[in-house]
């Protein structure tokens, strides 16, 4: 017994070992084997040899207390083992966080990969402004990069998400090494954008790739790694920039993240010698303008038909061959919904289905294009929901339960990045559904629970001004008195914060005190609710 107890530690050891030294996964499995062979040979051989003359349901529950011991003795060393140390934390608002180049099918070997990722992050932190700090995350933290060649890559992002929370970091660069032709290889840059940076249109966020880098010898030579990396420091210069725009987006300053993009386009090479399109993307710096243009016009910082043209201008610039296409057929689709909507205001007789020529068909296909992302399906089926709100209320089609079935579908998703605020607002939409239906109970229940998933300032401050009118309709004076007050504090904080203007808050005061006024005089002291 006692030596059978002490085969089964040893082997427990050794398997916990190799589990526990997160080797290569041939390793692992070599490790795992072997364990399990000396375990179970030695444990059958001490039966044979020892135990023969031993009743069988004593050999067998030696048997047991055996394997129970060399499971325990398995999860109690896994259980114990020392914790990894915490990754290195970023603490600025541009720290970039290199996570390394992936090998795929290039014959360079993954730990030439990772030196060539120190290397860069070395060169990039001389290359960018002062006070900037680059890590190199190359050997900490796996993320599997070469998922961004195909199609499915929920893995990566997940660890990505995952990654951000621990190291912080503001920016994220990494890329992906391929076969060229001729015996070439081809390094694809990547850079990530996180869903906090791009709070109005958290479609955006994710991995994007670039144009690839060809290297024609080893990245072995001296040479050789020295040319990639000068190239993708050069590349990547524009990353300060950009993330500097995308804080002002962020923060709600979009003039000036507008400002910060358009330097971005500006500072492009033209020269046929101006090799790649950089670690940022023109596609990419197009796609993020047109979105902080359309939000001036929603915080009513610019006049909104010119602004909203001008972003159009910059989804149209994106190429249909582009990787990011699909995000850029989204954004035009709704643009030009927008652009509609703030002309007709949706009224009978002046909208025209000729407005929106393409719009529903775009939404359509783009919701059930599995290439595309979740969230990019989500935001398609609730912006296809608003086209058709509005051609309902214009009269240009009947109510047929397709807005109701896409609120359903957009409130059944399951949680991730970006789709509270979507969810938030199907719940708006179907609250203005109940309210056009005459149903203001169900509709002041349909926008509180709009309310508890939606942060935004100016978002809040419309939804509580619809509850407010809705209750004042109902003679709810104490609610519709707190939901008016509630409004106008959200678009003072709007206001504070850059998102919205004066004019904004003046107009929504207006707005609110004829309703209070109306309410008052029609239902005197009114309902304690």
């Amino acid at each position: 017994m006692v030596a059978g107890i002490s085969l089964a530690l040893a082997a427990s050891l050794t398997l916990a070992n190799a589990l526990g030294a997160k080797p290569g996964r041939a390793a692992t499995l070599i490790g795992v084997l072997v364990g399990l062979t000396g375990f179970l040979g030695s444990v059958t051989q001490l039966l044979r040899d020892k135990l023969t003359e031993v009743p069988r349901w004593q050999r067998a529950t030696y048997a047991v207390v055996i394997g129970c011991v060399f499971a325990g003795g398995v999860v109690v060393l896994l259980r114990f083992q020392a914790p990894p140390p915490p990754l290195y934390r970023l603490t600025g608002p541009q720290d970039v966080a290199v996570v390394g180049f992936k090998n795929r099918g290039s014959g360079q070997e993954q730990q030439l990969l990772d030196d060539v990722s120190s290397t860069f992050a070395q060169a990039l932190s001389k290359a960018l402004p002062q006070g900037t700090v680059v890590h190199d995350y190359a050997t900490q933290y796996e993320l599997p990069l070469t998922e961004l060649l195909h199609g499915d890559h929920r893995r990566l992002d997940s660890r990505t998400r995952k990654f951000v929370g621990q190291s912080n970091a503001a920016i994220l660069v990494g890329g992906i090494v391929t076969p060229g032709s001729g015996g070439q290889i081809n390094v694809h840059p990547a850079v990530y954008v996180r869903a906090d940076q791009v709070p109005d249109a958290p479609e955006l966020a994710g991995w994007y790739t670039s144009a690839p880098v060809p290297a024609d010898q080893s990245l072995g030579l001296a040479h050789s790694r020295g040319a990639l990396v000068a190239e993708l420091v050069r590349q990547a210069s524009g990353l300060a920039q950009f993330t500097s725009a995308l804080d002002a987006w962020h923060s709600g300053r979009t003039t000036e993240a507008v400002a910060g993009f358009a330097r971005l386009l500006s500072g492009k090479g033209t020269s046929d010698l101006d090799s790649g399109t950089g670690f940022v993307t023109s596609d990419l710096v197009h796609l993020f303008r047109g979105h902080a243009l359309e939000q001036t016009t929603v915080n009513g910082q610019a006049a909104s038909r010119s602004v909203l043209e001008a972003a159009g201008a910059d989804y149209r610039a994106i190429p249909a061959d582009s990787p990011i296409r699909r995000r850029a057929q989204l954004s035009l689709a709704s643009n030009v919904y927008l652009r509609a909507e703030t002309a007709t205001e949706c009224a009978p007789g002046a909208l025209r289905d000729s407005d929106i020529a393409g719009v529903t068909s775009t939404l359509r296909r783009l919701m059930s294009d599995a290439n595309f992302t979740t969230l990019g399906r989500l935001k398609a089926a609730v912006n296809l929901a608003q086209v058709e709100y509005c051609r309902i209320n214009a009269g240009l089609t009947s109510d047929d339960g397709t807005i109701d079935a896409l609120v359903r579908r957009v409130r059944a998703a399951g949680p991730g990045v970006g789709v509270r605020e979507l969810k938030a607002l199907a719940a708006s939409i179907a609250a203005q559904r109940e309210a056009d239906r005459g149903q203001l109970e169900a509709a002041i229940s349909g926008i509180r629970q709009a309310l508890a998933l939606e942060s935004h300032f100016v978002l809040r401050a419309q939804w509580l001004g619809w509850l407010a009118a809705w209750a004042f309709a109902q003679c709810h004076l104490v609610t519709g008195d707190q939901a008016a007050r509630d409004s106008l504090d959200q678009l003072r904080n709007a206001f504070r914060t850059g998102a919205a203007s004066r004019q904004d808050y003046e107009a929504g005061r207006k707005y609110l005190d004829q309703q209070r006024n109306q309410a008052h005089t029609q239902c005197g002291s009114g309902s304690p609710r």
